[in-house]
């Protein structure tokens, strides 16, 4: 069992999109969710839609781009898990 995945997104981010992804990823029971009225990542917020999942900052043009970035990102981070589960 891995622990909870958290994916943390801008207000002003989600102003621009990336809303429609932190709505789907709520309904997500393996994923919590949350939002901050600003994350400090004002370039890439200027740019593109962004998350940060588990801690790694995670970039896209569309919301449907962004959404397959973040679940990729989560299966990557738990195969990370799966190795260090098994030493």
């Amino acid at each position: 069992m891995y622990p909870m995945n958290l994916v943390e997104f801008c207000s002003a981010n989600m102003q621009k999109g990336s809303k429609e992804v932190y709505e789907k990823l709520d309904e997500d029971n393996d994923i919590d969710v949350l939002d901050y009225e600003c994350t400090n990542n004002c370039g890439i917020c200027s740019k593109a839609m962004f998350a940060i999942v588990n801690g790694q900052l995670v970039g896209a043009q569309s919301a449907p781009a962004l959404l397959d970035k973040i679940h990729k990102q989560v299966e990557r981070q738990g195969q990370v898990q799966d190795e260090w589960d098994i030493l």
